[in-house]
């Protein structure tokens, strides 16, 4: 039976009660909290992270290790873009209805409650079962553009344990019980592998191009595979990719976060009996923070690549929700202590990596405004600070940097995965 939600209070309630000033005052709020207005003020923000870029002229601090902005009119651009995707990513994910809030705050209540029970809550290898072998997926050519590529599909065969609230609601998502995944291969003897984990709102074969995929294929001689991240692409529920996932709904967090590395542990089985000599991990946003994942659990991956990584997402949520959001996700006890222990099972800072130290490489914009700075520098340490490459870009910019991906192809030839291309000086 489903508990009743509290009783809501009216406006004439004394809880509620405000002078005409407060009244105004939340007025305001709730009007610059309107989606219209937050994407309007998009304009206004950029030039205030410009403005402070400028009037900042060294980092102190735990920031001192990120380079300064140095603001040009590319840069402008990058954050207004920037700024933009974040306003979009807030009307679409971060403005849950109040019973929503509540509902998820004591599903995040029993769900700590049962893993603590069954002795998982702080064992995270324990919590990660290892998925069963991929052998038989199904895989046919397909065509974008004017370029071929293989699509991969198999069942995933991931759930979420039984006891775990929402267990049913996940399951009801038919869509994204297929896994898929995009795969350019060479005839003949095995070449090494690069993974692409891809970020949010992604996973359609336009991604190929989005992360290079044919120049590392052709030109670096590699197998390029692309997993389709839960509830993305054509495994998506809404009418958005990624829509119902990576948001405030955090058990949603738990299980999709949870599922795409049980596909990823699946199609990387699959990769090895193909006779891969070397294997890569790359992932861009979203998929940098599932990297760093994988990088804890499976021993033998010779390169793994963390691009625009976020590396707290319960931080992330408070750093991008709506004040007035904030303001219920904590009366509710959604934001705090409860969502990092949660998150804290699909976190890349509960695990060490197993690759080496010099085979770790990340990559961050020093004005992004999506996954900030201070995320990346987190996993860095985290890491041991391995080789880091700071570009002079935001969060959406790396699709164009040449730093970004003069930084990949080294990264790549450096752990041994690739050859430097024939062309190279």
């Amino acid at each position: 039976m489903r508990a009743s939600l509290p009783p809501v209070l009216d406006s004439s309630s004394a809880a509620f009660a405000e002078t005409p000033e407060q009244a105004m005052s939340t007025l305001g709020e709730r009007i610059r909290e309107f989606p219209g207005v937050d994407v309007a003020l998009t304009v206004p923000r950029t030039w205030s992270f410009i403005a402070n870029a400028l009037q900042s002229q060294v980092r102190t601090g735990d920031d001192a290790e990120i380079p300064r902005p140095l603001p040009t009119m590319g840069l402008v651009g990058c954050v207004f873009i920037d700024e933009l995707t974040g306003a979009l990513l807030r009307s679409l994910r971060l403005r849950p209805s109040h019973e929503d809030v509540w509902r998820t705050s004591k599903e995040v209540e029993q769900a700590l409650a049962w893993l603590s029970h069954v002795g998982a809550l702080g064992d995270v290898e324990r919590f990660h079962r290892s998925p069963p072998r991929l052998e038989r997926p199904l895989i046919e050519t397909k065509r974008w553009g004017w370029r071929n590529y293989e699509q991969m599909s198999f069942h995933s065969v991931y759930e979420p344990r039984r006891g775990m609230p929402a267990r049913e609601r996940w399951q009801a998502f038919e869509a994204n019980r297929i896994a898929r995944a995009y795969v350019l291969r060479h005839p003949g003897e095995p070449r090494p592998w690069l993974m692409n984990l891809h970020g949010f709102g992604m996973g359609y074969p336009r991604d190929l191009a989005g992360f290079r995929s044919w120049h590392f294929h052709q030109e670096l001689g590699l197998n390029v595979i692309h997993p389709v991240f839960p509830l993305h692409g054509p495994r998506k529920q809404g009418r958005i990719s990624g829509q119902g996932v990576i948001s405030l709904e955090f058990i949603h967090n738990l299980y999709g976060l949870s599922q795409a590395i049980w596909d990823v542990r699946r199609i990387l089985s699959w990769v090895r009996a193909q006779g891969a000599p070397s294997i890569a991990l790359h992932g861009v946003s979203l998929g940098g923070y599932t990297a760093g994942i994988v990088a804890g659990l499976e021993p033998d991956l010779d390169c793994v690549i963390a691009g625009i990584p976020p590396s707290d997402l319960p931080r992330s949520m408070v750093d991008h929700a709506p004040k007035s959001i904030r303001k219920l996700a904590k009366d509710e006890k959604l934001f705090g202590e409860n969502a990092h222990r949660l998150h804290a099972l699909v976190s890349p800072l509960t695990l060490k990596p197993l690759t080496p130290r010099e085979r770790l490489f990340i990559y961050a914009g020093v004005a992004d405004r999506v996954a900030t700075p201070q995320q990346a520098l987190s996993l860095w340490r985290h890491w041991g600070e391995p080789r880091i490459e700071w570009f002079r870009g935001s969060h959406v910019s790396y699709v164009w940097s040449r730093e970004v991906w003069q930084f990949v192809e080294g990264a790549l030839v450096d752990a041994g995965v690739a050859e430097p291309p024939a062309n190279a000086a």
